[in-house]
């Protein structure tokens, strides 16, 4: 690993931990070994940084995600829950096509907490945001439109209203996984799985 992105790892691994506001230049110098005078050869200031961190570890995640799903060669609802679960880490690495990879070993409800913080505390990241999630709209369009045209799902549903529904279940999925305990995450993703399944059925 060269010195750049050792940084940027160390940055990220310290922000899961402590999230990225709570992170200081010393704190990713004394994690990375490396001179404040090496850190700052390649960022200007921790700005830099936090857009090189969201790149690697957020943008460039979604290509992955992308690649998954295209590989994957299951059913539309089997893609769904594929990609329920993909937000939290609910899954088991032996339960997937070994063509499938995941984000590795790391604190799924952390990353989310980052990622959410990120948006809400640095405007600068937003048109990012809004850059991914639209291409994540795009594709989720794709899939709704395959699944159409081979008669998995109903063909009298607009592929545009139904992202808009899958959008809403994942981010209210999430959103009461993460502040309601009562609620376990496998039973969160099979009660929308199921409503949404029975929306779009044949």
């Amino acid at each position: 690993m060269n010195n750049k992105d050792k940084i940027i790892e160390v940055a990220f691994l310290l922000s899961l931990e402590n999230g990225f506001d709570r992170v200081s230049m010393k704190q990713i110098q004394e994690e990375s070994g490396l001179s404040a005078g090496s850190i700052y050869y390649y960022f200007k200031d921790k700005t830099e940084i936090l857009v090189s961190m969201f790149n690697k570890y957020i943008v460039s995640n979604v290509p992955l995600f992308k690649e998954n799903l295209r590989n994957f060669e299951g059913s539309f609802l089997e893609k769904l829950s594929l990609i329920f679960a993909s937000k939290t880490g609910a899954f088991k690495k032996k339960d997937l096509p070994s063509n499938v990879s995941t984000l590795g070993e790391i604190n799924y409800e952390d990353y989310f907490i980052l990622s959410m913080s990120i948006y809400h505390q640095y405007p600068e990241i937003r048109p990012l945001f809004l850059e991914m999630h639209c291409d994540i709209n795009d594709f989720y369009y794709e899939l709704i439109q395959e699944a159409i045209e081979k008669g998995e799902i109903r063909d009298d549903l607009d592929a545009k209203t139904l992202t808009i529904l899958i959008q809403s279940s994942l981010r209210g999925f999430l959103n009461l996984w993460m502040n309601q305990s009562e609620f376990q995450c496998e039973e969160l993703i099979e009660a929308n799985l199921n409503m949404l399944w029975e929306t779009i059925k044949k």
